[in-house]
C-alpha cells in the first residue's frame, strides 16, 4: 500500500475537519449594577471614572515631608545611606515571622531523624573514646549547619539614629504611598467618615500620620505614635518639624509613646503598618492586635509586605478579629475582600499566591538612584467596627487587568468567596460592562453582579472566540495564578 499523501489531499483534509470539529463554550453571564448602568445609560458617568476605580497616578511624598527628609540627613553620606537603605529593602522583602516552638521542636525531631540514618549512633560501641569524641563533634556540628538552614534565625531589629535615617530614605516614600492608597478608599467609600482621632502602632518614622494628615488634617484633634524605637520617634518628630527642631509641629496634638497605654480610650482610625514581623510570636502578634482592635472605634487597618508571608500575618489578623464572639467586639472586612469568608488564597494550600496589590510611587529627588519610579506591593486589610450596614457585593480585581484586541481579562475575588476569571466582551456583556472592566485595574472593584456560566453557540475551534479563548489560557500558563 502507498502511504503517501499529497500536500492537495491534506488541505481538503484540514478543511473538512474546520467544518465538523466543534465544540461548545462558556462564559459568565455579568450585570452592571443598576445604579451605574442607569447613570452610565444617561451619561452622568464614565466608564474609566466609575466608583470601584481608585485614580492615584504615581504617589508622590507632600513638598515639606521630602524637604524635611533631606535637612534631616544632615553629614550622612547620601551614596552610602542609600547603598544601606536597598540592603534593608532586600532583607524586609524576605522576612519570616519567627519560628513558634512547636514548629522548632517538630523540625528538630526530623533532623534528629535524618541524622540518626546517616550517622547511626550504634557504630559508637565500635570506637575508642578518642574517635567517639570526633564522631560526637562531627554529629553536632551536622545538627547545628541542618538546624540553621532549615530554621528562619529570627531577631528584633534594633534601629538606631543611623538606621532610622535609612528606614527614612529608604521606606518612606515607600510605605506612604500604599497607606495613601488604602486610605483613599475609605475616603471614596465612606465619605462620612471623619475621624477626630489616630492610633499608629509601629508608627516608625511616620509615614502613616504623613497620609492620614494630608486626607482629614482639619477634623483629626489627637495622633497617637507608639514605637519602640526612641530613635524612630525622634526623627518621626524632628521631620514634622520640617528638620528644625525649633519649629512647630504643624499638626495638633501629636504624641509619642514606646509602649501601647493601657488606659482604654478609644480612636476613630487605627493602623498598624510594617510591625508584625516585629513581634516575637503569634501570642504577642494576637495580644496587640486585640488591644488594637479594643481601641478602635471606626476602622483598623493592617498592612505588611506583599510577600507570601506578609499575606499571611495579615490574613491571620483578618481571621482573628472575625473570630470573635463578643457582639460589642463584632466587625467586617471593608476592604480589600467583597466576603467575610475564607479567603480563597489560602482555602486551597497548594496555591502559593499571596494576596497582594500594588501602587506606584516617586522618590524624593535627593533619594533618586535613576528616573524610574517605585512599585510598593502590599497586602492589607481594613476591618471596620460593627456589622455591615449594606452588603459589599462587588468584586475586587485580584491580579493586573489584561486588555487585549476586542476582549479584557479580569482575574476577581468574588462576594461568594472565589477566584473567578472573566473573559469580557462587547457582545456577550454588552458595552458598558466591558468599558469598565478595560477601564479598571489590579486592585479596583467592578461595579457588577456576577451570575451563572452560560453556554454560547458551537463554534470552530479556528474561530475569533475560539483563538481568544486560546490567548487566554495561555497568558494564563504564563502569569501568575489568580
Amino acid at each position: 500500500m502507498n502511504l503517501t499523501i499529497e500536500r492537495s489531499t491534506l488541505i481538503a483534509y484540514s478543511g473538512l475537519v474546520k467544518h465538523i470539529v466543534k465544540r461548545g463554550t462558556s462564559k459568565i453571564a455579568v450585570e452592571v449594577e443598576p445604579d451605574i448602568l442607569n447613570k452610565l445609560e444617561n451619561e452622568q458617568l464614565k466608564p474609566r471614572k466609575h466608583p470601584g476605580v481608585i485614580k492615584l497616578s504615581r504617589i508622590e511624598l507632600p513638598i515639606n515631608i521630602a524637604k524635611a527628609l533631606q535637612k534631616a540627613v544632615g553629614d550622612y553620606p547620601v551614596k552610602a545611606l542609600l547603598e544601606d537603605a536597598k540592603k534593608l529593602n532586600r532583607f524586609l522583602s524576605k522576612r519570616h515571622p519567627p519560628p513558634e516552638p512547636d514548629e522548632i521542636n517538630t523540625k528538630m525531631s526530623r533532623i534528629i531523624e535524618d541524622i540518626n540514618a546517616v550517622m547511626p549512633i550504634e557504630k559508637t560501641s565500635q570506637l575508642n573514646e578518642v574517635e567517639k569524641r570526633k564522631w560526637q563533634q562531627r554529629r553536632d556540628n551536622l545538627v547545628r549547619k541542618r538546624f540553621s538552614e532549615r530554621i528562619y534565625a529570627w531577631k528584633p531589629i534594633v534601629y538606631g539614629p543611623y538606621e532610622a535615617i535609612v528606614y527614612a530614605l529608604g521606606r518612606g516614600a515607600k510605605e506612604f504611598a500604599a497607606l495613601k492608597r488604602i486610605l483613599q478608599e475609605i475616603v471614596n467609600r465612606d465619605p462620612d467618615f471623619k475621624p477626630n482621632s489616630y492610633l499608629d502602632f509601629g508608627s516608625g518614622v511616620g509615614t502613616g500620620m504623613w497620609a492620614v494628615s494630608t486626607l482629614w488634617e482639619n477634623t483629626i484633634y489627637e495622633y497617637f505614635n507608639v514605637d519602640s524605637s526612641r530613635e524612630m520617634n525622634d526623627l518621626s518628630e524632628l521631620i514634622l518639624r520640617n528638620g528644625n527642631e525649633n519649629h512647630e509641629i504643624p499638626l495638633r496634638n501629636v504624641f509619642y509613646r514606646q509602649f501601647l497605654p493601657a488606659l482604654e480610650t478609644k480612636y476613630d482610625l487605627v493602623v498598624c503598618s510594617y510591625s508584625l514581623f516585629e513581634l516575637p510570636s503569634t501570642k504577642h502578634r494576637q495580644d496587640v492586635l486585640l488591644n488594637l482592635w479594643a481601641k478602635c472605634d471606626g476602622y483598623l487597618i493592617v498592612v505588611e509586605e506583599g510577600t507570601r508571608r506578609g499575606s499571611q500575618l495579615v490574613n491571620a489578623a483578618r481571621d482573628l478579629i472575625l473570630s470573635l464572639d463578643n457582639p460589642k467586639a463584632a466587625g467586617h472586612v471593608f476592604a480589600p475582600c467583597p466576603h467575610d469568608k475564607i479567603c480563597p488564597r489560602f482555602s486551597n494550600l497548594n496555591d502559593r499566591t499571596p494576596c497582594n496589590f500594588e501602587t506606584l510611587y516617586e522618590e524624593p529627588q535627593h533619594c533618586k538612584i535613576s528616573q524610574a519610579y517605585g512599585v510598593a506591593c502590599y497586602s492589607y486589610i481594613i476591618l471596620k467596627k460593627g456589622l455591615p450596614q449594606e452588603a459589599n457585593s462587588w468584586p475586587r480585581i485580584v491580579r493586573p487587568t489584561l486588555v487585549r484586541s476586542r476582549h479584557a481579562i479580569c482575574r476577581m475575588c468574588t462576594s461568594e468567596g472565589k477566584l473567578q476569571e472573566v473573559i469580557f466582551t462587547k457582545s456577550k456583556h454588552g458595552r458598558f460592562a466591558y468599558r469598565c472592566a478595560k477601564a479598571s485595574r489590579w486592585g479596583d472593584r467592578l461595579p457588577i453582579i456576577i451570575g451563572e456560566p452560560f453556554c454560547t453557540k458551537e463554534i470552530s475551534p479556528y474561530s475569533t472566540e475560539s483563538k481568544e479563548n486560546t490567548l487566554s489560557n495561555s497568558l494564563d500558563n504564563r502569569s501568575t495564578s489568580i
